[in-house]
């Protein structure tokens, strides 16, 4: 459904008369008008990605106006006029113009709303209440569908009624898109039209018409997905439709695999504007995806992140303290990635006197667990590690176990040496009671038990596995036939399917 010609010709003189008259004045002055809110408060919010920050708190006066003024134009993005006597109730609304009108009443804030001086506001109240009816349609198409006595013909015929809604909706939105190109919310909707995935037969193909990659659709809508995306349009850090995009593309669209995220992320950050909000939020975003990430070998992300972004200056906006604390950690963390040899570990055994090196095992593996006798974890993981460790020597698997207790003082070292003795812990225990060693920091030990594995060459293969994990990994090692019962490994194999993450 398109915008009648008379509304278009309207709205087009209000825009052009908007444009001029606020190249003439600087400041906002926004009316918000509530009549039945006299004298009470109006909380101003705005979205920064999927979340609401509070801006500013303003009075309601005894005529139920409430006046947002400044000497600056407020930042350009969707906020929400909340009110604390409604119970927070709010509506949305949108900031580019910064001298408008809008009032409504409680019965319902948006719905009742009446914009005066806004055609950014005017052509958002309309795609709403325009979505409203096809929301009803779509469910009353849906409550129709359900009936299990249907045809099959006048299920096609549902079927085809909701595709002629959806385009619909993708005409009213190119409408808006077309006409008023320079509006914030036409930016707004052309973000937030999907990418419509291409199909297999579309595909290159070889002299022989043969399909030379199957997985042509998925790369194709990989390198399209951004194209509605202007990334030197900074105001829509200030939507919730930018994080919406990055969030799906990271997490969901490309492999999630360490190498493809890396690769990934390199190749979006260098298309920003290394000066821009884009930037800065993408990057913020990558780091704590990856700081807060349980999927093993993803701290090497992380560290990429560090070393290329943060430790390179290319992260301004963080404070000398905090940019200390990201190097720090990404150097604690560089060691221990997947792939690295391990670093040297030397310690003493029971008696204290006897120090056994981690690099002068000659195993083909290397169970490498840092435990602590009062870690409750620990005390359910290690008599499983031990029954696993005689279980594979048994099989003739050539491994040993080289087990860091973090004990840290003498005072515990009886601790120690009895639980050795009641769970019978035949191989290598070591300890460094009185901190003669910076272990626990090197190894990262915020928490125990942490188990590694390392082949011959002590380079580590594998990390935070749990105790039951272990002998599927180490068999997986010595023949890759071998199928794990529980894969270790939090990584997609093959590339997803483009279109079918929509939420």
């Amino acid at each position: 459904m398109c915008i009648k010609n008379k509304t278009i010709t309207t709205l087009f003189i209000m825009l052009c008369y908007l444009s001029t008259f606020a190249g003439q004045q600087k400041g906002c002055d926004i009316k918000i008008t509530v009549k039945q809110l006299a004298n009470s408060k109006l909380i101003l919010a705005y979205y920064y990605a999927d979340n609401q920050y509070i801006k500013d708190t303003f009075k309601i006066d005894s005529k139920g106006v409430c006046e947002i003024k400044a000497d600056t134009n407020l930042p350009t993005g969707v906020y929400l006029a909340a009110f604390p006597a409604l119970g927070n109730r709010y509506f949305e609304f949108v900031i580019n113009e910064q001298r408008f009108s809008l009032t409504t009443d409680t019965n319902d804030l948006g719905g009742h709303l009446v914009i005066s001086g806004s055609l950014e506001n005017e052509l958002f109240y309309r795609e709403i209440k325009f979505q409203t009816k096809v929301h009803k349609q779509n469910e009353e198409l849906a409550k129709e569908y359900s009936d299990t006595t249907l045809s099959e013909n006048k299920k096609k015929a549902i079927l085809e009624k909701a595709k002629k809604i959806e385009e619909q909706v993708s005409d009213e939105q190119d409408s808006v898109i077309k006409t008023f190109p320079n509006t914030f919310y036409a930016a707004i909707l052309k973000a937030m039209k999907p990418i419509k995935p291409k199909e297999l037969k579309d595909a290159p193909k070889d002299s022989k018409g043969n399909i030379i990659d199957s997985s042509w659709v998925w790369r194709d809508y990989k390198e399209r997905y951004w194209d509605n995306i202007d990334f030197h349009d900074d105001r829509m850090v200030n939507t919730p439709v930018f994080y919406g995009k990055l969030k799906e593309f990271y997490t969901r669209t490309i492999i999630q695999a360490p190498d493809s995220i890396i690769e990934e992320s390199d190749k979006l950050l260098s298309k920003l504007p290394p000066n821009g909000q884009i930037f800065k939020f993408s990057l913020t975003f990558m780091f704590n995806e990856m700081a807060k990430s349980q999927n093993i070998g993803f701290d090497a992300v992380y560290v990429h992140l560090v070393k290329n972004y943060y430790a390179k200056g290319l992260a301004p906006w963080v404070d000398s303290v905090q940019l200390y604390r990201i190097k720090d950690r990404g150097k604690v963390l560089d060691p221990l990635l997947i792939g690295r040899k391990a670093q040297f570990l030397q310690l003493a055994d029971t008696t204290l006197t006897t120090f056994h090196s981690l690099y002068d095992l000659p195993n083909r593996f290397v169970i490498l667990c840092f435990w602590d006798p009062d870690c409750g974890h620990c005390k359910k993981e290690i008599p499983k590690l031990v029954d696993i460790y005689h279980k594979m020597k048994k099989d003739g698997i050539d491994v040993e176990v080289y087990a860091a207790t973090t004990i840290a003082s003498e005072a515990d070292i009886k601790k120690w040496t009895d639980f050795i003795r009641e769970h019978n812990l035949d191989w290598i225990n070591v300890a460094d009671p009185n901190r003669r060693n910076n272990f626990r920091y090197e190894w990262d030990l915020q928490s125990t038990p942490q188990i590694y594995i390392l082949d011959k060459d002590k380079v580590i293969r594998m990390k935070r596995l749990g105790a039951e994990q272990i002998e599927d990994f180490i068999k997986h090692e010595i023949d890759p036939k071998y199928r794990p019962k529980k894969a270790p490994v939090a990584e997609t194999e093959n590339a997803p399917e483009p279109g079918d993450n929509k939420k």
